[in-house]
């Protein structure tokens, strides 16, 4: 058995909580999540006290002032803990549901073809053409907003991971563990081959495990060495406000990615549900479900949508002439 993580009364029953979680949650921020459980168990109770609604309500009470999203994980993982306990006390109070909090979704930015223009240009900007620095942030701007890949799918691409005869990326282990081949344009692959000469030419190495997406030192680029670059970007090209304000985001080139594939299959007359398991296996889904939350209506689309619903039920001008005035 590990060693107990815990100090509180509970120590016992929140290690024994933690190790029965899948793997992969134990290697998220779950550990930190009962830990703080167990700081509030070790302020709350006394041996043999039992998890009553009034230390339930307090925890609760306690987390008021952070944002939605975090409440709701607090407020859930004292849920869950309270499922596992009271199997070995029933006197546990049992979380209802609706006091998860639900946070309110932001409607993400669908960036134009115009703008990721610009913004890809102010990246080249970033110094002088003779460096890497404005290259490598350029090109992985293009290669999010073409491909659709999460940030952190694209930064762990490795050399070896890119096909560009057969105009083919693996991703290797991305969320959820799952791995992926996503097929690239013509003129996606010549992009990132030239990105890939001029890495090259300066002289970085060239092993099939060497990361795509460099940093001055060699190593691979991280989101947050690469995030406020981008920011700093959107607020030059006034996408974006000053600190501290919401805006555009990089995960949002994958929404616009989604939106604009999808617009793309309305306006070729595709059946939509037919299309939707083909963008999930594209996007790394693991359920239609998950891609629903990229999909938004934008104005072109909802044109689009207006044009084929008058063409297939506007009354027929022959038809409208007939009827009596």
């Amino acid at each position: 058995m590990a060693t107990c993580l815990f100090r509180s009364p509970l120590a016992h029953r929140l290690q024994g909580f933690l190790e029965t979680r899948p793997s992969r949650s134990r290697e998220s921020s779950r550990p930190r999540a009962l830990r703080l459980l167990d700081r509030f168990f070790l302020n709350e109770l006394k041996p043999g006290q039992a998890v009553t609604l009034e230390v339930v309500a307090r925890w609760v009470e306690s987390h008021k002032h952070l944002a939605p999203g975090t409440r709701a994980d607090r407020i859930g993982i004292m849920r869950q803990f309270c499922l596992y306990l009271s199997h070995f006390d029933p006197r546990t109070c049992i979380v209802c549901q609706h006091y998860l909090p639900h946070p309110r979704r932001h409607a993400p930015y669908i960036y134009s073809i115009k703008e990721v223009r610009h913004i890809m240009a102010a990246a080249r900007k970033l110094g002088p053409p003779s460096r890497l620095r404005p290259w490598v942030v350029s090109t992985l701007i293009g290669l999010l907003y073409a491909t659709g890949l999460r940030i952190g799918e694209a930064l762990h691409l490795t050399l070896g991971d890119i096909d560009l005869r057969r105009r083919v990326i693996e991703v290797r282990k991305g969320k959820f563990g799952k791995s992926r081949y996503v097929p690239i344009s013509h003129s996606t692959a010549r992009h990132l081959g030239a990105y890939l000469r001029r890495r090259r030419k300066a002289g970085f190495s060239t092993t099939a495990t060497a990361p795509v997406f460099l940093n001055r030192f060699g190593a691979q680029r991280t989101r947050p060495g690469f995030e406020p670059i981008f920011l700093q970007i959107l607020r030059q090209l006034g996408l974006r406000g000053p600190k501290g304000q919401r805006g555009p985001r990089i995960h949002d080139l994958r929404h616009t990615f989604a939106v604009t594939r999808l617009l793309a299959w309305y306006r070729g007359g595709s059946h939509l549900g037919a299309k939707l398991p083909l963008l999930s296996t594209y996007l790394g889904h693991s359920s239609i479900t998950g891609t629903e939350v990229y999909l938004h209506a934008t104005a072109p689309l909802l044109e689009r949508a207006g044009r084929r619903f008058h063409a297939y039920f506007a009354e027929p001008p022959a038809v409208r002439k007939a009827h009596p005035q």
